[in-house]
């Protein structure tokens, strides 16, 4: 299994422990019951208590031990281990208990948790993470009132929940080596429901408990008590299961045939919405990303940065706007000031979406002043408001916009590592949605500059200068450590490769420079943004994708079209083992954890045609 490199894990992670019980193996990462496997098959991602308050914010579950595993202990046949800790910071909202018991084929959780001070909940209990491997597998619905219902799980990320109503729910867990194992999952305390998490880039599918009908958030006096269980009942199929002990360390990778519809797409960032003045983007960038609300009192000075750290370089300007007629001073100052667009979206601040009727005003605006700005849809918010909402874009024809978020739900390193093979499967979804409409992925931030699911007013500027920064900047928990961590080059390496599909033009990661930025708050180029400029560098060429028989090794090349031969590729390993890599065309090379190389390859790269494929 491909362990992130360390820089990119959290505390919890790090001193993450395995528990072998009989045929049951499960990883504690602090209160987290992770990886549970059966017979040496993965059957359940994660068991997990989640506290979410009023804004779907998820609270810290701090641990009274600093060693899980401590209060192991087996009594005859059945082993058992209790959990306990407060939930929130400094003294918290409740205290919580979870039990875990491990009887033969049986595991069972239990969480109970108290409140302590009055809060208000949108979600509290436990969830169950089952792994993306399952999509197109059937399962089976067990419902409250002890009817059954078939259904499968999508392989398309569902915009709307899969399964609600859940009592229980059984499916098979295949092995390709024949080996399957059936499992059996029963709630109690609650009515569960699943919805399609990989929406957000999660690597799960989720079933969580208080189904989203109801009413929330609901205000928890002290002393309220929520009481759950899960008990997973398994069997074993078929035959030995497979080795899953780490892969091997010296890895061959190649490059295969390139297709000329897919190229690298425009590397953007955004604008540095930090109290700091930024930094002038790298020439090779694309035109710089804008996110302005002209409802707030200093438009005009995020607009006067943009255009300083632009280079005076054309605009991507993003537009939160609670009617068309916000964007009408906006698109005078751009008038008058000669500030060259780009391209120019408009999102209502109510549904963050390009509302048909909005775009519409918007292009009639830019008409009438002679802007010739190219006008994008989509949404300011997630791919899951795009997947949600197709049907109403459907009215628009121009080109599409989605954010990402990898912390959305989990800011843990696996979530992060494991978010890439999700991006791929995003996008995917994305291009079919927009049909031959071009896509435009971005910003990409490792936290959320705005929470587009708070029942909470957010925070704004109030004065007309950037003294106390704007958007992300006033946003709690925006900004994390591992933004100039030296693996995060790795990652955004596999992440544009995994982005890179016909029909996306563009991608936007983090900001100029800061806390979040491409340049860290003391002006130093961040592995990301060095990694991000080499990329840049190959904007337009075709990509040439890169396999290996090693999870953690992750990059691309680039054909060279000259008559030198050479291609240019770009490697890295995004695991925490050193790799001894082999590549056809490239001298053998070694990469450390993290670490990123920029290589010339030395043999003809060939196109889709030149090999009888037929691009797409």
């Amino acid at each position: 299994m491909n362990r992130p490199p360390a820089d990119l894990l959290l505390e919890r992670e790090a001193s993450a422990q395995t528990l072998v019980i009989g045929p049951w193996s499960v990883t504690l990462r602090g209160p987290e019951i992770d990886d549970i496997v059966y017979d040496g098959v993965l059957v359940v991602r994660s068991i997990r208590l989640v506290v979410r308050d009023q804004d779907w914010g998820t609270l810290l579950m701090h641990l009274d031990s600093s060693d899980p595993a401590a209060g192991f202990h087996t009594v005859g046949d059945r082993s058992e281990l209790t959990l306990s800790g407060r939930a929130g910071l400094d003294d918290g909202v409740g205290v919580w208990t979870l039990t875990i018991g491990i009887e033969g084929s049986t595991l069972r959780v239990r969480a109970r948790v108290e409140a302590t001070a009055r809060f208000r909940r949108n979600r509290l209990g436990l969830i169950v993470l089952h792994p993306p491997g399952l999509a197109g597998q059937p399962f089976t619905v067990e419902h409250p009132d002890g009817s059954a219902e078939h259904a499968v799980f999508p392989k398309r990320i569902s915009p709307h929940q899969p399964a609600r109503d859940i009592r229980g729910l059984s499916w098979r867990s295949d092995v390709q080596n024949g080996t399957a194992v059936d499992s059996v999952l029963r709630f109690s305390g609650d009515v569960f429901e699943m919805e399609d998490q990989r929406n957000w880039t999660d690597a799960s599918f989720k079933i969580y408990s208080t189904p989203l009908s109801k009413p929330f958030p609901v205000e928890l006096a002290p002393g309220t008590v929520v009481d759950q269980a899960v008990e997973l009942r398994c069997a074993s199929t078929g035959c030995s299961a497979p080795d899953m002990t780490d892969t091997p360390t010296r890895v061959k990778g190649s490059f295969g045939d390139a297709d000329a519809t897919v190229r690298v797409p425009v590397v953007s960032t955004s604008v540095s919405s930090g109290a700091i003045t930024g930094q002038p983007i790298p020439p090779a960038f694309g035109p710089l990303v804008c996110e302005l609300d002209p409802g707030t009192a200093n438009w005009q000075a995020v607009l006067d940065r943009a255009v300083t750290e632009s280079g005076r370089r054309p605009l991507d300007l993003r537009l939160i706007l609670d009617s068309h007629a916000q964007a009408a001073s906006v698109l005078d100052r751009v008038r008058d000031a000669g500030i060259e667009l780009a391209r120019i979206g408009a999102f209502s601040r109510l549904t963050h979406l390009s509302e048909p009727e909005l775009l519409a005003d918007v292009q009639r605006l830019l008409d009438a002043r002679g802007i010739g700005a190219e006008l994008v849809g989509g949404t300011r918010a997630h791919f899951t408001e795009l997947n949600r909402n197709a049907d109403r874009l459907e009215r628009w024809g121009g080109s599409l916009a989605f954010s990402m978020t990898p912390f959305m739900h989990d800011r843990g390193g696996h979530q992060l590592v494991e978010s890439i093979a999700m991006q791929r499967i995003v996008v995917e979804d994305a291009c079919a949605i927009a049909h031959d409409r071009s896509l435009h992925v971005g910003p990409i931030t490792l936290a959320a500059r705005f929470n587009a699911v708070a029942t909470s007013a957010p925070q704004v500027p109030t004065s007309d200068t950037l003294d106390d920064g704007f958007g992300a900047e006033l946003v709690a928990g925006a900004t994390d450590r591992r933004q100039s961590a030296s693996s995060l080059g790795a990652w955004v390496l596999a992440s544009v490769a995994a982005l890179a599909v016909a029909g996306v033009e563009s991608v936007s990661y983090f900001e100029t420079s800061g806390t979040r930025g491409l340049i860290d708050g003391v002006g130093r180029v961040t592995a990301a943004g060095e990694v991000l400029g080499w990329i840049a560098e190959l904007s337009g060429g075709t990509v040439v994708p890169l396999t290996a028989d090693h999870p953690a090794l992750v990059g691309f090349a680039v054909l060279t079209d000259g008559a030198s031969g050479e291609s240019v590729g770009i490697v890295g390993n995004l695991g925490d083992t050193p790799l001894a890599v082999a590549i056809d065309g490239i001298d053998d090379l070694s990469l450390e954890p993290g670490a990123v190389r920029r290589v010339a390859i030395r043999v003809a790269l060939r196109k889709a045609a030149d090999v009888g494929v037929c691009p797409g």
